[in-house]
């Protein structure tokens, strides 16, 4: 099906997850490869400039946000691919910075619609999952547009995602691992981190967040096996420094750069973590210093801790650990509000551990108010499931809302003149909410 709008390609892409499932890699490789071989290699990922592919369970959108802002200070054109999209599916394509537009998509859409009629001829029974479509589309897009660096978010694991397809990347990022999606990759961490370690390719240098001892020692093991050499982030390599109102001072200790001071434009203690990442990922690219520091100060990504009206912000925490990292930040970030009130705004999908979420939420003791609502689809939980969940961990005010605007605006009619509105457990949550903050 070629598109005529924007609307209608997006409404095309949205029906296929009701049709097709996710195809074996060998089978998505294969369409790969034809696609590289198009157009005299018009396609090729060699035109993809240096590729930095990056996976984990946490922050790995906020890295590639950090390396893709660090690469625009340095002069280099930039390409990122990431998902998942709060609003517009144009948020997953970005070239220099800025997603693409609308015009953009629909011409990808039919490019890589006219490439899939032309190799069913050879291959019939292909049909690329709605992650795939959008992978190839934006390897059309990147490869269109001339760029030095192409950063890749895996979309779910790393062995066996889509973007796995991609043959020599310059450098593998591996952040946070937690237990997240264990139905797919494992029920334990070391299950998980060997699926997430299957980016690791031979010979590429590898960054990754030691944090977990389980988890580092199974990251190294498939690092020497497949020859690479290995760059741990761990907490002795940052620090730190002040915590200011809306940003945070920390300083990082670089073999290349020396020993390095830098502000982060968020609240979010988990950041730093990201962008000491970051700061290892641009040292092995040979980024200079100065854009580190102004890339990292200028970073912005929407969803994290994100301030989208006067003391109102969302966080796209999802698991156990995000949630944690959340709760963290919030309990020594949050000002003084005096007798306002405090709203918590939560929902999630049913296959989280929505309890153990609950239960590290309500142990911070900051919120005066929780409000549950619902995320309208399928996946979505139970306003009333959610209300027995908070009742059994707090005694606070629980309030319950079907509908995610009429909690939002309980929130904020109530929470008086310095009170927050958090609002937190789903990207799918957040990005509901920010397309509705924009008419309030």
């Amino acid at each position: 099906m070629r598109a005529e709008s924007y609307n209608e390609a997006e409404s095309f892409l949205n029906m296929v997850p009701r049709f097709t499932g996710k195809n074996p890699l060998e089978k998505t490789k294969k369409f790969y490869d034809y696609i590289q071989n198009r157009d005299g290699g018009a396609y090729s990922e060699a035109r993809l400039g240096k590729i930095v592919h990056v996976a984990g369970t946490n922050g790995k959108g906020s890295v590639c946000a950090f390396l893709e802002r660090i690469c625009i200070e340095d002069g280099y054109r930039t390409a990122m691919f990431t998902s998942p999209h709060l609003v517009t599916t144009r948020e997953r394509f970005r070239v220099d910075g800025m997603m693409i537009s609308e015009e953009k998509f629909v011409y990808a859409f039919n490019r890589i619609e006219d490439m899939l009629e032309k190799y069913r001829e050879d291959d019939p029974s292909y049909a690329p999952s709605y992650f795939e479509r959008l992978f190839f589309m934006g390897l059309y897009i990147f490869t269109s547009e001339g760029v030095d660096i192409t950063i890749l978010e895996t979309g779910l694991g790393g062995r066996l995602d889509t973007t796995n397809v991609i043959k020599a990347p310059k450098l593998c990022v591996i952040t946070e691992i937690g237990y997240d999606h264990m139905e797919y990759l494992g029920s334990t961490i070391e299950q998980i981190a060997a699926e997430k370690a299957g980016i690791i390719k031979a010979g590429v240098p590898v960054v990754f967040c030691d944090r977990r001892s389980a988890v580092s020692g199974i990251l190294r093991q498939k690092a020497s096996e497949c020859g690479c050499i290995c760059h741990s982030v761990s907490k002795k390599d940052y620090k730190i420094c002040e915590i200011q109102k809306k940003s945070i001072d920390f300083s990082v200790s670089s073999s290349y750069y020396g020993y390095c001071r830098f502000t982060i434009n968020s609240t979010a203690l988990y950041q730093v973590e990201n962008a000491a990442l970051a700061v290892k990922a641009a040292e092995l690219l040979n980024i200079n210093v100065s854009a580190v520091g102004a890339g990292i100060a200028a970073m912005k990504w929407s969803g994290r801790m994100e301030e989208i009206l006067p003391r109102v912000y969302i966080d796209g925490a999802h698991n156990e650990d995000g949630i944690e990292a959340f709760a963290k930040t919030v309990k020594r970030c949050r000002p003084d509000i005096g007798e306002s009130r405090c709203f918590l705004i939560f929902s999630a999908v049913r296959d989280k551990d929505c309890d153990s979420m609950v239960k590290l939420l309500t142990d911070t003791g900051v919120f005066t108010d929780y409000i549950v609502t619902r995320i309208p689809n399928e996946r979505g939980i139970e306003t009333d499931r959610l209300v027995k969940m908070f009742e059994t961990h707090t005694d606070k005010n629980v309030h319950a809302f079907d509908k995610i605007d009429d909690a939002l605006e309980y929130a904020l009619t109530n929470r008086g003149d310095l009170g927050m509105v958090y609002i937190v457990g789903s990207l799918y949550l957040a990005g509901i909410v920010k397309a509705h903050a924009h008419m309030l």
